[in-house]
């Protein structure tokens, strides 16, 4: 939330009018398809260009504007493989209530974020928890009160129709977490620092994380539709993609960008995919 409002901020100083607690409930287009109206539960609002960049509600937009839930991709062997457009993940994340600073730097500063994929063994006090590969992330957080991270997403295990979105994070019944979670990631945070050894009581039951939205090659879809309505489709990289904005920004305004052409969604049909994860993360 803290991040949220900081970007808040960025977008009011430059004089733009942000209204919130708006939902898009359709829109208006033109014989040719065009958006000519974005539909919400306050009034229509006209436009030239719609720019959707929801997260891992994209779905719901993608919906009100036709387009397809299967998407077609050529394979190597000269064939089309007929794919879900989008499909959940749930991402799981919590919290070792130890001390922050157990996990700051030699200056008491906040470290990198740490990412570790491994195929090593994972064991911890009860013996094997997981021949591999894994991976995890950490950081110490001083909003949760301790050391934070999560371990590899898994698919939910349904029609992406039928997942629930909202409410967001661990209050939708489609994101659980369990003891298989909390077991393996203390026995990796245990793996990479010493320090962690015999503290998986202090794992804290209340979970964080929530479901994300991604695409058939978990690589996001930067393109427009409909002629008029451009897609930011994140595929769940979320924040680490924040520069985007700008990059699109400059294509609104007739500036073809060569780094988000190979994001275009017409990569699938030409089978141009991005490479398959080397790493238990899909998106890496």
């Amino acid at each position: 939330m803290a991040s949220l409002k900081g970007l808040l901020g960025k977008a009011e100083a430059e004089d733009v009018n942000v209204v919130g607690g708006v939902t898009v409930t359709g829109f208006e287009r033109d014989g040719s398809g065009a958006v000519t109206s974005v539909l919400t539960d306050q009034g229509p609002v006209a436009c030239e260009h719609v720019v959707v960049a929801v997260g891992p509600w994209v779905q719901k937009i993608w919906a009100m504007l036709d387009l397809p839930t299967t998407t077609d991709i050529a394979g190597g062997d000269g064939e089309l493989h007929n794919v879900p457009t989008w499909t959940y993940m749930c991402l799981q994340e919590g919290t070792l209530t130890v001390d922050p600073g157990y996990l700051t730097d030699n200056e008491g500063n906040m470290p990198p974020v740490v990412h570790v994929d491994t195929d090593a063994p994972l064991y911890d006090a009860d013996g094997l928890v997981t021949e591999g590969p894994w991976g995890i992330y950490y950081k110490p957080d001083f909003n949760f009160g301790g050391v934070q991270g999560g371990y590899m997403p898994y698919v939910v295990d349904k029609p992406p129709e039928q997942v629930a979105v909202d409410p967001y994070g661990p209050d939708s019944p489609d994101f659980v977490v369990g003891g298989d979670f909390y077991r393996t990631w203390t026995a990796a945070l245990a793996h990479c620092h010493k320090r962690f050894e015999g503290k998986n009581h202090l794992i804290s039951d209340e979970p964080s994380g929530g479901i994300g939205s991604f695409s058939p090659d978990n690589f996001p879809v930067f393109d427009s539709f409909c002629d008029n309505a451009y897609f930011i489709a994140d595929s769940n990289h979320g924040y680490k993609m924040i520069g985007v904005g700008a990059l699109v920004a400059k294509e609104l305004l007739g500036e073809p960008q060569a780094l988000l052409e190979p994001f275009r969604y017409s990569r699938y049909a030409e089978g141009k995919l991005h490479p398959v994860s080397n790493s238990p993360y899909p998106w890496s």
